[in-house]
């Protein structure tokens, strides 16, 4: 990969200095036709303060025209050693002027590639400029790519396409983007959007078809819904059924949860006596009510639906059922709960299946739950970063009297992930992320249907 993007830098460079100098001519009203120039270059090579080395060369360029507009360009490119073995190589330039009149502008272009001591990659490659006018006004673009992976074989990667114009009174607006992701404790923008967000003087913020999300901040979903952060949020049963599709089509991780995989991963949890493929058996609530002994009706949980966050209280069916406060308390003390429990090491666990948590309108999944019930209401599985390419233990139980599972991941206390036990015998269901108690978080669970090859093997 990395000779891939040397060489595809080195024939972008080349390029954007040919298409700068066009630029810079056309700014300098003249300039570098019977102009008078210079150039100037130079190289270095430093040692780390931390320990750390560093070596790589730059060079630039200034040309001033007869009208008074000015040009020039600029190139650096190297590679840093950090002191545990990671390495950033780098390589870009820039070019900018301004004309007589007063307009200032500029272009760049540039790449890093983080390789760290433990194998992982990520690449980054990008372009943009920007001109000020000598009002105040401002216009400015960029676009570039990105692909992250990991020592074990996860991936991800995107692409990114936007401007930005600033006048007088601070609007501004943006343009596109596609398949960024990060952890469920931080902000996300996921899956393909496309439109516009504009901020006006006043806040106003609007949206075509887009989602964007942040913590503590709005969220711009299509042409339909304006959500915040944290709370509730209606999405119908369509909405969550579409969104659904789009999830198990794009899915790419179906190794996960094979005896390979679990190889690969030996602090991986699974249950005593189970087969290659027990992992994704999807359970209904007749196998789950008769295994766990729920004898009664299963209760639903839909967020946004039946269960709604209001003004610091929470209310079910309408009615109020308390504060938010109280009912993050609740969940947290069912998690806490099936952390404690000590079940035996051939204890018998059903599977409940395999899942992706997404949020907003995202259709890829980097986040996978693989989930397991015991009789006595305990759940454990695991939880699997296709970012980061890392596996941790799942923690949790179910409330039997109210029908609430609440589990955590790893040695962490929060976030605490919570739905309606016989939720997750649907395909596709809404679930609450507690980050806090003043800070709640709706996101989606899709059900991931089993791989269709694969020979019952003991794990």
């Amino acid at each position: 990969m990395k000779r891939i993007v040397v060489a595809g830098l080195i024939l972008a460079l080349w390029l954007f200095t040919a298409e700068s100098s066009s630029l810079a001519q056309r700014r300098g009203g003249g300039g570098f036709r019977g102009g008078s120039g210079g150039a100037r270059s130079s190289g270095h090579a430093a040692v780390g303060t931390y320990g750390g080395s560093s070596i790589g060369s730059r060079s630039s360029s200034q040309v001033v025209g007869p009208r008074g507009g000015t040009g020039g360009t600029r190139s650096g490119s190297g590679s840093i050693t950090t002191p545990r073995g990671g390495t950033i190589d780098y390589k870009g330039a820039a070019a900018g002027g301004s004309t007589a009149r007063g307009v200032t502008g500029g272009k760049y272009i540039g790449g890093v590639q983080v390789t760290t001591a433990g194998g992982h990659e990520v690449t980054k490659v990008g372009k943009g400029g920007a001109a000020v006018g000598p009002g105040g006004n401002a216009v400015g673009g960029r676009s570039g790519a990105w692909t992250a992976s990991g020592a074990g074989g996860g991936s991800a990667s995107g692409a990114y396409r936007g401007g930005v114009a600033i006048g007088p009174h601070g609007a501004a607006a943006g343009g596109t983007r596609v398949g960024t992701a990060t952890g469920p404790a931080g902000t996300t923008v996921g899956g393909a959007s496309r439109g516009g967000v504009a901020v006006g003087p006043h806040g106003a913020v609007a949206g075509r078809t887009t989602a964007v999300s942040g913590a503590g901040g709005t969220a711009v979903a299509g042409r339909r819904t304006a959500v915040t952060s944290y709370g509730t949020y209606h999405r119908s049963a369509v909405a969550v059924r579409g969104q659904g599709v789009y999830v198990r089509q794009s899915f790419t991780h179906y190794d996960c949860f094979s005896p390979r995989w679990y190889a690969r991963y030996p602090g991986a949890w699974f249950a005593a006596g189970w087969v290659a493929g027990t992992p994704w058996r999807a359970a209904t609530w007749g196998t789950v009510s008769s295994y766990a002994g729920y004898s009664y009706e299963p209760v639903y949980y839909d967020y946004g639906s039946n269960i709604v966050y209001q003004d610091n209280s929470v209310y079910i069916d309408g009615e109020k059922a308390g504060s938010t406060d109280e009912y993050v308390e609740k969940a947290t003390q069912i998690a806490s709960t099936g952390k404690e429990a000590k079940p035996e090491k051939n204890e018998d666990f059903m599977p409940l299946g395999v899942f992706a948590l997404v949020q907003g309108e995202e259709q890829t999944a980097y986040h996978i739950f693989q989930l397991a019930l015991s009789k006595k209401g305990v759940i454990r599985g695991t939880y699997y970063n296709a970012v980061t390419d890392s596996t941790e233990t799942v923690y949790g139980s179910v409330d039997a009297k109210t029908q609430r599972a609440a589990w955590t991941v790893g040695d962490r206390k929060s976030p605490v992930y919570e739905a309606g036990i016989a939720n997750l015998t649907r395909d596709e269901t809404t679930v609450l992320i507690h980050y806090s108690k003043e800070k709640t978080q709706q996101w989606t669970l899709v059900r991931i249907e089993q791989p269709k090859e694969g020979t019952e093997k003991p794990m």
